[in-house]
């Protein structure tokens, strides 16, 4: 084969390579393109004050949830978990224990939706291990929580305690807060959990307490001045940290075993949706509309889990509060046909249940200059 042949059999070969190349290069990026999806519409959220931009401002979530007596299943001869022992009449045993477990996981989870919730207070829990078999043996596990949690004096052996992400949220302080009844020096309840902390992608201070009043036994006329001693407990320290900071981030989450207009919530914290005051009831204003409450009982619904703000918080943040009403939660009373909470147990039987109070969520948006 001449010279002149060979040159002019590379040049087909190297025009049709070249052509090659550039036709599976126009495939490409032609398959890319039908590929990349479409921008995400964002839904504006209707708020009881604000109306949140969540395309255009940082999200932090706060969830409460009373978890409806979970206890372990080895016996504390400090604490009164005998109903809560393989033993017992309610058989509460490895299986229901851990069955417990992955449902409050779900409720989280599900809560969140597809934000992780960045802090997580939680009552009716007896020990730390509870917590973290919670946070580890659970799907939970994925999202790597952190535990800030004090044994408190309650007679029933549980606690009030709180989770929260350490990717979002970094704990500089805490503390248990106890409650006194009268001239008494000594605790009978659980103490009011407070944790100061920075939520780190606005690098703004938090200060949140996790509250779990005292109940109702006994009637809720007798028991009314238990709850008044435990507000008049948190007042003092919110009054401390307003008095040395007027702009204090405060955010007050918990089961008050009383509803937003009675004494312990209205008039002691002084919590209303009137915004020159110290506190605004974030649920306040959701009540005729959103949700029938958090608790039933006798068929009768309240709001007894709440999530209270500072003036502070509403002025830097768009706010969102909200009872989580997911499906699962519920279930149907066949005498009356209303939807109550589905508990982990009716008597000594074994429901598969989650808790017989709902969870709130609270959502705060950062307010861009």
């Amino acid at each position: 084969m001449g010279l002149m042949n060979i040159l002019k059999l590379w040049g087909r070969m190297r025009n049709k390579s070249i052509f090659y190349i550039v036709s599976i290069f126009a495939i490409l990026c032609t398959f890319s393109c039908s590929i990349v999806p479409r921008p995400e519409k964002h839904i504006t959220v209707r708020s009881a004050f604000l109306e949140p931009d969540t395309a255009n401002r940082q999200q932090f979530s706060i969830l409460f949830y009373n978890l409806e007596n979970l206890y372990d299943t080895i016996d504390d001869p400090t604490k009164n978990d005998d109903d809560f022992l393989p033993t017992s009449p309610k058989k509460w045993n490895t299986f229901t224990y851990y069955n417990k477990l992955n449902n409050i996981s779900k409720v989280i989870i599900a809560s969140g939706a597809w934000h992780t919730t960045d802090i997580i207070g939680v009552a009716e829990v007896e020990n730390k291990n509870c917590l973290l078999d919670l946070t580890h043996k659970t799907a939970l596990s994925r999202k790597q929580y952190e535990i800030v949690h004090y044994d408190s004096p309650d007679g029933r052996g549980i606690d009030v305690a709180l989770l929260y992400n350490p990717q979002t949220f970094e704990v500089t302080y805490s503390q248990a807060l106890p409650v006194y009844f009268g001239n008494s020096q000594i605790s009978t309840t659980r103490d009011i959990l407070y944790v100061k902390g920075c939520m780190k992608a606005t690098y703004d201070s938090l200060h949140v307490f996790v509250c779990h009043f005292p109940s109702r036994l006994g009637g809720k006329t007798a028991s009314d001045a238990k709850r008044a001693a435990a507000a008049q407990v948190l007042r003092k320290t919110v009054d401390s940290i307003q008095t040395q900071n007027a702009e204090a981030r405060i955010v007050i989450i918990g089961d008050f075993n009383d509803t937003p207009t009675d004494e312990s919530i209205a008039k002691i914290l002084k919590a209303h949706t009137a915004y020159n005051d110290t506190c605004m009831n974030c649920l306040t204003n959701i009540i005729d509309h959103r949700a029938q409450g958090t608790y039933c009982y006798k068929n009768e619904w309240y709001f007894l889990d709440q999530t209270i703000v500072s003036n502070a918080v509403v002025r830097n943040y768009s706010v969102l509060s909200r009872v989580q009403q997911h499906d699962f939660l519920l279930e149907t009373n066949q005498k009356t046909g209303t939807k109550t909470p589905k508990r982990s147990y009716k008597g000594t039987f074994y429901t598969k249940g989650y808790s017989d109070h709902l969870p709130v969520l609270l959502s705060l948006w950062y307010k861009t200059p």
